[in-house]
C-alpha cells in the first residue's frame, strides 16, 4: 500500500527543521515547494518544485504539478513567512487547510487583539501607533511599563519592554525599523499593557474547529528589556491549578480568530488576573518545540499536521509522561564565529541532541542588534525538570566555540 502524500511549502533552516522532514519521511511520501533547489532536504523528498513563495498562484500551480494526476495529497507549512501564501494557495485548490482569512488574522497582531476584544475574550489593552509621538500618547494612556512590538513580524524581533515615554520613543524606532525575512513592514507599531507572570506556549491541534491543547511549554526569556527566547521546557501540565483556565482561554482565542484546521502555537502569559494571549501562530512551533514535545510525550505534532492536511483526525494520546527541554547557547558579547563543536556536549547523559547553530564566519550581535544570535542548541529529556536542568548545565560547559570579539561590538553581557 502506498504511503499518503504530503506537500510541505517552504523549509526553514536545516538546524531547526531537519527533524521535521525526518519525522514525515517515516510515514509519508514527502514533496516540497521551495524557493530554491533543495540541498540538505533532498534525501527526504520524493519530488519538489521551485517557485516564488510570495506568489500564491505560483505556489498553487506547483502544488498541482506535485499532486500529479489528481492524486490525493495534503499541503501545509511550518514556515511563518509563507503561512498566508500557503493558505491562499490551498484555498484556491479546495485542499484542507487553515483558511486564508484566519491565517491573516493570526499573522496580524493588531487584528488578533481587536478580534479577541470584540469576542469578549479577556484581552490586553493596546493601541496602534504610526509615529513616535503617537506611540508616546498611547503609552501615556495605557500606563507604564508596556510592550512595544512590530505589528506583523516573528521571532520576538523588535519587541521591547518600555518603562517610560523616553523608552517608548526608542522602542518605537526599533520596532518600526525591524525586519524579518520577507514578512511585511511599515504597518504600524503595536503597544500593549505589560503582562506580569510567567509565559507559556500551548501547541494545539484543530480539526473542524475543535481545538485540543496538547503540549504546554514553559518559556525561558532573556536579554531584558528584550524578549529573546532562550529555552523551552515541556512537562506535564494537566494538573496545574491554571490548566483548565488556560485551556478555555486558548480555545476561545481560536474561535475568535476563526481557526478551523491545523496545528497551532499559542503564546500566553499566566497573569494574576488569569491567562492572556500574547499571540496565536497558525503553524507548528519553532525552536525545536515539536521535537521537545515528542520527547516528553511521544506525540509527534509534525505528523499530526500532516494528518490534518490529509483530512484525518490525528491521534494525540500521550505515550509517556516525561520532561524535555531545549536550551540555546549565546555568545558573551558580539562576535565573529569560528568553529562550533558540540560533540562532547552530546555525550552527556540525558542529552538527546546537541546542534551547532552558527556557521564559521557568521557574525553574532546580541539583542536587539540581531535576531536570534545563537551559537548552539542543546536538547535534554529526563524524568523531571531538574533532571533536564542537570544535563543541560553539564552540556553547556562542553560546548566549544571559537569566537573573535567583534570590533566596535558590545562588551560582555
Amino acid at each position: 500500500m502506498s504511503r499518503p502524500h504530503v506537500i510541505v511549502v517552504g523549509s526553514g533552516g536545516r538546524a531547526y527543521r531537519e527533524y521535521a522532514f525526518a519525522s514525515l519521511q517515516g510515514r509519508y511520501r514527502v514533496s516540497a515547494v521551495l524557493a530554491d533547489e533543495p540541498t540538505w532536504q533532498r534525501p527526504y523528498l520524493s519530488s519538489w518544485r521551485t517557485t516564488d513563495l510570495t506568489d500564491e498562484y505560483a505556489v498553487a500551480d506547483a502544488i498541482l504539478e506535485l499532486t500529479g494526476d489528481g492524486g490525493l495529497a495534503g499541503v501545509f507549512t511550518w514556515d511563518e513567512i509563507v503561512l498566508e501564501t500557503t493558505a491562499r494557495a490551498a484555498e484556491k485548490l479546495s485542499m484542507p487547510h487553515m483558511s486564508a482569512r484566519s491565517a491573516a488574522r493570526c499573522r496580524d497582531k493588531f487584528q488578533t487583539r481587536s478580534l479577541l476584544s470584540a469576542a469578549g475574550v479577556p484581552a490586553v489593552r493596546h493601541g496602534l501607533a504610526r509615529s513616535a509621538d503617537e506611540a508616546v500618547q498611547i503609552g501615556d494612556e495605557l500606563g507604564y511599563p508596556l510592550v512595544v512590538k512590530p505589528r506583523a513580524l516573528a521571532g520576538s524581533v523588535g519587541v521591547v519592554l518600555a518603562e517610560d515615554a523616553s523608552a517608548v520613543r526608542s522602542a518605537f524606532e526599533l520596532a518600526h525599523g525591524a525586519a524579518y525575512a520577507t514578512l511585511p513592514t511599515g504597518l504600524g507599531v503595536l503597544l500593549e499593557e505589560f503582562l506580569d507572570g510567567p509565559e507559556v506556549s500551548v501547541d494545539s491541534v484543530v480539526v473542524d474547529g475543535e481545538v485540543t491543547c496538547v503540549h504546554v511549554a514553559q518559556k525561558r526569556l532573556g536579554f531584558a528589556p528584550y524578549f529573546e527566547e532562550v529555552g523551552h521546557l515541556i512537562t506535564g501540565w494537566a494538573h496545574e491549578p491554571w490548566a483548565d483556565e488556560l485551556r478555555d482561554h486558548v480555545v476561545a482565542a481560536h474561535h475568535a480568530l476563526g481557526v478551523e484546521y491545523g496545528v497551532t502555537h499559542a503564546e500566553v502569559r499566566l497573569t494574576p488576573r488569569g491567562p492572556r494571549l500574547v499571540e496565536l501562530n497558525g503553524r507548528l512551533g519553532g525552536d525545536f518545540i515539536p521535537y521537545v514535545g515528542r520527547l516528553a510525550t511521544g506525540i509527534d505534532l509534525v505528523c499530526a499536521a500532516a494528518d490534518i492536511s490529509l483530512g484525518r483526525r490525528p491521534d494525540v494520546t500521550a505515550l509517556h509522561g516525561r520532561a524535555a527541554e531545549v536550551r540555546f547557547v549565546y555568545p558573551e558579547r558580539d562576535v565573529i564565529v569560528g568553529n562550533v563543536e558540540t560533540t562532547q556536549a552530546a555525550t552527556v547523559s540525558g542529552i538527546e541532541a546537541a546542534k551547532p547553530l552558527a556557521e564559521p564566519g557568521m557574525t553574532l550581535r546580541l539583542p536587539p542588534r540581531q535576531a536570534i544570535p545563537r551559537v548552539a542548541a542543546l536538547i535534554a529529556a529526563g524524568d523531571d525538570a531538574p533532571a533536564c536542568a542537570r544535563a543541560l548545565d553539564a552540556a553547556v560547559a562542553l560546548v566549544a566555540a571559537e569566537v573573535e570579539p567583534l570590533e566596535g561590538g558590545d562588551g560582555d553581557r
